[in-house]
Parts: structure tokens; sequence; C-alpha cells
């Protein structure tokens, strides 16, 4: 199975982060100090030129990403500086200007971002699921969106519990959907994973059934998305809200180990009775039905 870049975006990010520290304690150091030449020099090249390399490879990819992360650098070093600027007792007009261009440059790149995000949908790509559902019902992880539906079940059909997926990259993914009931394990009957290919910036609706008994009562199924593969280039430019993690029983009574308390969180189904016994009934298969796909771009 190919694996997500996601991993290797961050380790880019955190190295891209390191060269830009350098970069600017060399610079601090070379503008201080009044030493410009020889291993200076190659300091501040090298951080440069890793610095430079990795944003190009990673904005390619994602050039908001790659903004918003040189936006929020640019104010920190801005931060960070007016700090220093009040709290020493001289300083000189290269901590004045260093603080105005970082501040100033921070502040437009994060300005430029934020229009590019919050536009109008693209003609070529748009934002099927943004459109359909609203953007307050979106949630995104792996550079894909979904929401989720819960049909209740009628007559002698089972609950159909339908999440929608929509590819925001250009490259085909991959997407490993975990649904659990945790202690509601014992009254529901469902698949627990279920794999959807999705093509290059493809919107499917998968529908899965679940069973449960006929006696009043609610119970929570949980679900989970993972996607893999070359994510490409990003075509769909909003983004929508990162999903709550859910912590587990077994996790909670690990954090009360050490006094901390956490619980909750996740993204689940209410699940109601069925007005017919089921239980017995053999579980159907999955469906994934391909709702959007893009013109011109090979799917698979």
């Amino acid at each position: 199975m190919p694996r997500s870049r996601e991993s290797g975006s961050v380790l880019v990010f955190i190295l891209v982060f390191l060269a830009l520290v350098v970069l600017s304690l060399t610079a601090v150091y070379a503008v201080s100090e009044g030493k410009t030449q020889g291993t200076v020099l190659s300091v501040l090249g090298v951080s440069l030129a890793v610095a430079l390399a990795g944003l190009y490879a990673e904005g390619k990819r994602d050039l908001d990403a790659a903004l918003t992360f040189v936006s929020v650098f640019c104010v920190l070093v801005a931060v960070c500086t007016v700090i220093y600027l009040f709290s020493a007792d001289r300083h000189g007009t290269a901590s004045v200007v260093t603080a105005a261009v970082s501040g100033t440059a921070g502040l437009g790149l994060g300005f430029v971002t934020f229009r590019r995000q919050r536009g109008p949908d693209s003609a070529l790509f748009p934002n099927v699921l943004r459109s359909t559902f609203g953007p307050a019902s979106l949630l995104e992880k792996d550079g894909i969106q979904y929401t989720g539906r819960l049909e209740p079940g009628s007559g002698a059909s089972p609950h159909r519990a339908s999440l929608f997926l929509q590819n925001c990259h250009e490259g085909a993914r991959r997407v490993q959907v975990t649904f659990e009931a945790a202690s509601a394990a014992k009254y529901l009957r469902f698949h627990k994973t279920v794999a959807v290919d999705l093509g290059p910036a493809e919107v499917v609706q998968l529908t899965v059934p679940v069973i449960a008994p006929t006696y009043p009562g609610s119970y929570p199924l949980f679900f989970d998305i993972a996607a893999s593969g070359e994510r490409g280039k990003r075509v769909r430019l909003w983004r929508a809200k990162v999903p709550d993690s859910r912590v587990k029983p077994g996790a909670t009574a690990a954090f009360l180990a050490v006094g901390v308390l956490a619980f909750g969180g996740g993204v689940h189904f209410t699940v109601g009775p069925l007005p017919a016994d089921l239980w017995n009934s053999p579980l159907a298969a999955p469906e994934v039905k391909s709702l959007w796909r893009a013109e011109g771009l090979p799917i698979g």
C-alpha cells in the first residue's frame, strides 16, 4: 500500500524551521559582530538553500501550507524582536528594521493565503461537499474532507451509515475507514474497516449497514479515516476543521494515573433501535458510489 506523505511533509517543515532558525541566528551574529566572511557566509548559504528547497518542494504540493508556515515564522521573528527591543538597554537600527520587515511580511503572507483559502470554489474542482452539506458540517484529515449521515432502518432493512469522502488533491488516494462502537460493541453489528479508493479530486459516498437491537436504546458508532498514497498538488484550497481525536477508555485510565483527566472526543453516529429483528441476518457488503470525478485527470 502506498505510504502517506503526511509524515514526510511534517519532517520537511521541521527541517525548514531548523534551517530558518539557524539562518536567523547566524544573521544576527553576523550583524552584531560585523563578521560576514568565511564560515558565517557558508552557514548562511547552506541554511538558506535548505529552507528554500524545502519550501519549494512543499509549495508545489500545497502552496497555502508553505505560505502559512512562512507567515507564522515571520510573525514569531517579529514578536521575539519586539520583546528584545523592549527588554534591551540599547538596540540598533537593524533590530527595528527586522521587526518591521518580518512583521509586515508575516501579516501580508497570512492575508494572501487567507484570501486564497476563503475565495470562491474553482470551476475545475468545485467543493461538492461544502456546497451540499455546508462548511460547518465538514471535517478534514490527511487531505480528505468528509462528513456523515445516518439513515434509520425501516421495515426489514438495517440502518445505513453513509460517509461522504472528498479528495482535495490531484493524486489518487486510498482511505481506510474504521468503525468502532466502544462499550456498545455488543449491541451493534457493522463492518469494522472498509478501504475506499479515490481517484484524483474524486468525491465518493460510502454506505455501510448497521444492525442494532429492537429494544429502546441509543448507541455511539465512532468512525475515523486514514489516507495513504501520493497526494500530489492540492486542488481544493478551502480547508475544513480538523476532527477531535477520541480518547479511548484505556488512554483515560493512563492519563488518570499521572493526574490528568482526559476523555471524550471523536466523531460518531448515534444509532437507535431497529423496527425488526435482524440480528442474525447476513451483513450486506459496503456500497461505494462515485459522486464526482475530475475531467482530464487519470482515475486510479
